[in-house]
């Protein structure tokens, strides 16, 4: 085969890569995402080599001017990416050298596509994190929202998806906003962890005499520091595996809260309905509402799972330096976030336009004896007896009603004494829904005192 010479790397190569190759190596056809955070490294990097007497000013300002028109047309699409160029840097080096000729191959001095393409994906990366950042905010405030205006709505609580105790519906929608809270925690964190700049770390060694401000470089790029060492900084791929670790971890609090909305829209609970709007219909059964959009997030997550995966399977056979593996770090990267970024709009709106049952709600809550607890606490406070003891007790009474098929607040005074005959009338007061609710007065719990210093703890956390 004819060589047609590879301006980037092909000067020791006798013959050119074969189609088959090509099809395998190139990855303009994904890391094309890249585009704006190359050109944004690239001004930068002139920059450094003006300052280490590599460009002229004049030819710095060339530079510059040319890479601002191409990020014009990478702004309004008009860029057209080539796989006769096999990634983001050569498409935008073959586009700088279409306008300012062989003076863009000096770009390339002290520079290597491993610490740049490394450099890239942290810039990508940190501007994504900020994204996630701001719309698990948005979710959050609609959950505050959302708490006040079903502040005293009593529901079920549930544990091994039995009625165990009940809970407020405000207080329910408030657990899944400490979630998401760990989750901004953890995207926080995490842009405080990639904080480093690879880029002038050459291949792996560092860069020669040219005597590269990797200080100044990073400083530039909106980071905090350079990266210490040349050689972990052109192969590491942690901060990929961190955010998608982090991008999996809030698709699963998607997954669950979607799940209980699932269940709850059916006709076992009707606690809630979803919007005409996040449903669609049967092909067959024309009374169907399918709350698809509920389902698809929770089956989401486990795309999301994949690509972390993906990439703890790629990085764990490389030995330390760069390997072309690594190319394969951007697509699952580049999936994920765009699958959470529309799950983090989905989520909002689900939330935000479910309709609650609050007859519904309230009338599950009196099934399944769920302020048994109540009564053993009360045996316990009235009594000497401890509380393994009331609890033996009040199972024997909950036993009773089961077979009477009543509820505790069912029973007569007559059935609670014939297993505990020190029990008195109050314990119907005691028994209630809403005396279970407001006793549970710790700090984090139910009682709507508590609710309302948790919304406003959570509105400070916004």
């Amino acid at each position: 085969m004819k060589k047609t010479t590879n301006l980037v790397w092909g000067g020791r190569f006798e013959y050119d890569s074969s189609d088959i190759l090509k099809r395998i190596n190139n990855s303009i056809s994904f890391d094309y995402n890249l585009a704006h955070q190359d050109i944004k490294l690239n001004k930068q990097y002139a920059k450094s080599l003006f300052k280490a007497k590599i460009l002229s000013m004049n030819e710095l300002k060339k530079i510059n001017a040319a890479l601002d028109d191409i990020q014009q047309e990478v702004k309004k699409k008009k860029f057209k990416f080539s796989d006769d160029f096999e990634d983001i840097h050569m498409n935008i080096e073959m586009a700088l050298r279409k306008r300012v000729g062989r003076l863009a191959g000096k770009l390339h001095t002290g520079k290597s596509r491993n610490d740049q393409v490394a450099t890239d994906v942290k810039l990508w990366t940190k501007e994504k994190i900020k994204n996630v950042i701001d719309k698990i905010k948005k979710i959050q405030k609609t959950i505050i929202k959302k708490s006040e205006s079903n502040l005293n709505v009593i529901m079920p609580g549930f544990t091994h998806s039995q009625n165990a105790q009940p809970i407020l519906y405000s207080h329910y929608l408030l657990s899944f906003f400490e979630m998401f809270e760990r989750d901004k925690k953890r995207a926080k964190q995490l842009l405080e962890n990639i904080n480093e700049c690879p880029l002038g770390s050459g291949a792996l060694a560092g860069t020669n005499f040219y005597e590269i401000d990797r200080k100044a470089l990073a400083k530039n790029l909106g980071f905090k520091k350079p990266t210490e060492n040349s050689l972990d900084s052109v192969s590491d791929r942690d901060f990929v595996i961190e955010f998608l670790s982090l991008l999996s971890i809030l698709s699963m609090h998607f997954s669950r809260i979607s799940e209980d909305f699932i269940i709850w829209s059916g006709s076992a609970y009707e606690f809630l309905k979803f919007p005409d709007n996040l449903c669609t219909g049967s092909s067959i059964m024309p009374q169907k509402k399918n709350p698809d959009a509920a389902e698809l997030v929770r089956s989401k997550c486990g795309r999301i799972y994949s690509s972390l995966l993906n990439l703890l399977i790629i990085q764990k056979g490389l030995p330390s330096g760069y390997s072309k593996d690594l190319q394969e770090d951007k697509e699952p990267l580049f999936d994920a976030f765009r699958t959470i970024d529309l799950l983090l709009d989905i989520v909002n709106e689900m939330i935000d336009s479910v309709t609650i049952n609050k007859i519904k709600m309230y009338d599950l809550s009196k099934k399944g004896h769920m302020t048994a607890t109540d009564l053993a606490d009360w045996i316990v406070k009235k009594t000497n007896y401890t509380f393994r003891e009331a609890h033996n007790i009040t199972g024997k009474i909950v036993l009773i009603a089961e077979k009477k098929k009543k509820e505790l607040s069912e029973l007569t005074l007559q059935e609670f004494k014939l297993v505990e005959p020190k029990i008195s009338k109050d314990i119907f007061n005691y028994v209630s829904l809403e005396n279970s609710v407001s006793s549970k007065n710790s700090y984090g719990g139910t009682n709507i005192n508590q609710v309302l210093k948790a919304i406003k703890r959570a509105k400070k956390k916004i």
